[in-house]
């Protein structure tokens, strides 16, 4: 019986760091780096992110992860950003709230470095009920998980210029230890501080043809280092695809419109790449839905879309 109860224990943590291994793994990074990084705050300009992604297709309670990610627009030259994400899987449910704030230096026209700082809480939430019970007699070990709460602090730092984007950042410095006991049990759960890079750049084809590769790096010390490149070619930045590659064996394919209107809407599909049946039925689909915010001093807003290479425009609103 007690070989069984630390099964079930070991089981729930092992299944929650595979969890968040894959939260670096998104399609749309480019609109969602101020996840990871506070620098990038704004740097597509004041806007409205929501992003879904479903995992692993078919199978029960599998993750599913929810973002809405908010960018104010820039006001001497700082942006706050707000960013809400939620992670379900199996009897886990956690909540991320955290405030952005972004300081951008300009070093020169054509390129500026941000200094970024992210706090805020998570919230961890574990359903006992729906674990599966051989035993009708309480377990105090399932009842021990609980809820906890832990305090979030990041710092991150941003380089663009008019093609190229670099950023460095500890999304979580406090490596909080929850406790959760009682007189039988005590139970702890860490999180792991880890570092994350970006980068990428705008290869201009044509006057309608951008190539846009760009590259997310993860590094944790309890867990694989994660590494996930992206190609994408824009078509006068209406109309996108592209493709995705990790080093854990999964690739992938996406879309994404543009309206005038500065509406954005993006497909994501995503599997892993051996040869088999089990790997297409057990994928991963991503949407992602972007509404730009119109800010009401243009002549502060010299951020929007600097990624995106759209300092030009930025040049004649001035």
């Amino acid at each position: 019986m007690y070989k069984l109860k630390r099964s079930i224990f070991y089981i729930l943590i092992i299944f929650s760091e595979f969890l968040f291994s894959q939260e670096s793994s998104l399609i749309f990074n480019r609109f969602n780096l101020s996840v990871f990084n506070p620098a990038f705050a704004g740097v597509e300009g004041p806007a409205i992110n929501l992003n879904t992604r479903a995992q692993w297709m078919g199978i029960e309670d599998a993750p599913l992860t929810n973002y809405l990610i908010v960018h104010f627009p820039e006001k001497k030259n700082a942006t706050l950003g707000l960013t809400i994400q939620n992670d379900r899987v199996f009897v886990e449910n956690k909540t991320l709230l955290t405030l952005d704030y972004s300081y951008r230096l300009q070093l020169s026209d054509n390129s500026n470095l941000s200094l970024g700082l992210k706090a805020g809480g998570m919230f961890f939430n574990v359903d006992t009920n729906n674990i599966p019970r051989i035993y009708t007699t309480p377990n105090q070990s399932v009842s021990s998980l609980g809820n906890y709460f832990s305090p979030v602090l990041g710092v991150g730092l941003s380089f663009i210029s008019k093609n190229i984007f670099l950023g460095v950042a500890a999304p979580g410095l406090l490596n909080k230890i929850g406790l959760n006991k009682n007189k039988d049990w005590e139970l702890t759960s860490r999180d792991f501080t880890y570092l994350h890079l970006s980068g990428g750049f705008n290869l201009n084809l044509s006057d309608k043809f951008t190539v846009k590769p760009s590259v997310n790096y993860r590094s944790i010390a309890v867990g694989p280092n994660l590494i996930n490149s992206i190609l994408e070619i824009d078509y006068n930045d209406s109309f996108s695809l592209g493709s995705l590659f990790t080093n854990n064996n999964t690739i992938g394919a996406f879309f994404k419109l543009k309206s005038k209107k500065g509406f954005h809407i993006g497909y994501g599909y995503e599997f892993l790449s051996a040869n088999n049946r089990q790997s297409l039925s057990n994928s991963t689909h991503e949407l992602m839905l972007r509404i730009d915010l119109k800010s009401k001093k243009k002549s502060e807003g010299n951020k929007d879309s600097e990624i995106d290479n759209n300092i030009e425009t930025q040049e004649n609103e001035n």
